[in-house]
């Protein structure tokens, strides 16, 4: 029988569903069959039959409209607009055949977009079970597996592309769903969603108005690359607004999930929410501090780092270094990059003439002397403060000061030459940089003639050891090895002759005697007779 027609005209309605004021005359039968919601609301009312689904029901009337024509097995569409709002209602109204159908579609989108390295599909898809439907969604896991394919995709280091639409999709996602993305990322793999992170606490909490471009997501991207390959450009007025009390909630809630990793991040960005935490106050602002300054120094690139930040913001940055220089510091390679780090931006300073004496203090004594690679950058620069008109003004307390933070035992020749015309500092300095000087050169020529005789006496060793060697092998050489000794033929006459007859045989050879040995010189041209007539011997 077709039921399309009484769906449509209503007719022999025995029961009415009211969605936001909207009736549908149904009838109790189809919906009796394939709903448990339904089949319990008849059984626990009476005639007439009117239920309400005003505010409960997600979706409201276009869903219904949706789901009574399924009722009636009518075909009704299904697509990525429309899966998440049609499987919270069937959820809702606990119809089950049309449950297993809408999750077998929505895993099969999910499919699509890993087969395609589509980000977009996801995003949107999680878009959806925000609102009314979030509720369903978690309980139907379809945010599960929202998360789930957006970390996989992630984690693939493939370009992915982000259009205005997912990011605006990120940006009204809820906190804890971005944490719980965090959290679902494997720990060694987080670097990869660091971008997503980034992009949402920029637009919550520094609100920044960027031009619009693409944005790329490759997790094989180094820190100066992520800086501009996820640039927020979602509009401010698009930007849900965001409390103080969120905002602080957002720093503080990613500072504590994403823990070390926050390192992985460009320097002015994270220097950027540092200051955002001061002014919020938030409970994470030591930690992040910490983080930004083991970002420094885990830095691979301190000279490009340094170009790309402020002069008031590298100095606010190395202020908060020398607060926590008490911090346990003590990998070395740690200490020569932060040390490589300061004498550089000294040097950048000073060729600018931008750097004042009390810069030059906070910044020397960021670390302990002793620890500092050298310290002839800090003297080039010590010597151009004072030459300049204004260290007239300083007074000697000052001068002392600013004389104490570089060790004149540890510079270069270079050095002293470019500062010993400096009256300004004291001749007894330059005097003992020159002879520490000379001490540190002559240790290292002692260290050199040392290695030197332990060389030649290693290649003196060898070449006895070498000789030895030779020596020992001829002289045990196998005895048993001969050449193989000439062929001979024993040649005898066994003429008939008198017993002075020549009788010779060929069987030794000695190269030396050889004639004389195998026919003694008596024999040579001598002539013998016999009854066949007379023959001469010759030299064989």
């Amino acid at each position: 029988m077709d039921f399309e027609n009484f769906r449509r005209t209503g007719e022999l309605s025995d029961i009415t569903v009211i969605v936001d004021k909207t009736e549908f005359k149904l009838h109790k039968f189809p919906l009796f069959t394939k709903s448990d919601y339904f089949k319990k609301a008849i059984a626990s009312a009476s005639a007439p039959y009117v239920i309400r689904l005003d505010n409960d029901f997600p979706g409201g009337v276009k869903v219904f409209d949706q789901l009574a024509d399924y009722f009636y097995s009518i075909p009704i569409s299904i697509d990525r607009k429309n899966i998440v709002s049609l499987r919270s209602a069937a959820c809702f109204i606990e119809c089950n055949s049309l449950s297993v159908s809408l999750d077998k579609h929505f895993d099969e989108i999910i499919l699509e977009s890993r087969a395609k390295y589509d980000l977009s599909i996801p995003l949107a898809l999680l878009g959806q079970c925000t609102g009314e439907y979030q509720t369903w969604a978690k309980q139907t896991h379809m945010i599960d597996r929202c998360f789930e394919c957006i970390i996989q995709l992630l984690i693939m280091d493939i370009d992915l592309q982000m259009d205005k639409c997912d990011r605006e999709t990120i940006v009204r996602l809820p906190l804890e769903w971005i944490i719980e993305l965090i959290k679902s990322c494997p720990t060694e793999n987080q670097y990869s969603i660091l971008p997503l992170v980034k992009h949402y606490v920029t637009m919550h909490v520094l609100e920044q108005n960027q031009p619009q471009q693409i944005i790329s997501l490759s997790s094989g991207q180094n820190e100066g690359e992520h800086q501009s390959a996820f640039t927020p450009v979602t509009k401010k007025e698009d930007i849900p607004v965001t409390t103080a009390d969120e905002k602080r909630t957002i720093i503080d809630e990613v500072v504590e999930t994403l823990g070390d990793t926050l390192q992985q991040l460009p320097v002015i960005w994270l220097n950027s929410i540092y200051e955002k935490a001061l002014e919020l106050k938030c409970r994470n602002e030591s930690t992040l501090s910490s983080y930004i300054i083991q970002a420094i120094l885990n830095s691979t690139d301190l000279d490009g780092n340094m170009e790309n930040i402020p002069d008031d913001v590298m100095a606010r940055l190395l202020e908060r270094m020398n607060k926590h220089k008490q911090d346990p510091l003590k990998d070395p390679n740690l200490l020569a990059k932060l040390s490589t780090l300061i004498d550089s931006y000294v040097e950048q300073l000073r060729q600018r003439g931008k750097l004042t004496s009390e810069q030059f203090v906070k910044l020397a004594s960021c670390i302990p002397k002793e620890k500092r690679n050298s310290h002839d950058s800090l003297l080039l620069a010590l010597d151009e403060l004072l030459k300049n008109e204004k260290s007239t003004q300083l007074s000697d307390v000052e001068r002392e000061e600013l004389l104490r933070q570089v060790d004149f035992s540890r510079v270069n020749e270079e050095t002293i030459a470019a500062c010993k015309n400096n009256t300004l500092i004291p001749q007894q300095l330059i005097t003992d940089a020159a002879l520490a000087l000379c001490l540190k050169l002559r240790r290292q020529l002692e260290e050199t003639q040392n290695r030197l005789y332990l060389v030649e006496s290693e290649l003196t060793k060898t070449r006895v050891t070498s000789v030895a060697s030779s020596k020992y092998r001829l002289r045990h050489f196998d005895s048993s090895f001969r050449f193989p000794s000439r062929s001979r033929t024993a040649d005898t006459n066994s003429y008939d002759s008198s017993r002075s007859s020549l009788s010779s045989s060929y069987l030794k050879y000695n190269h030396e005697t050889d004639f004389d040995y195998a026919l003694p010189s008596r024999y040579i041209s001598s002539t013998s007779n016999s009854r066949y007539g007379s023959y001469s011997t010759y030299r064989y």
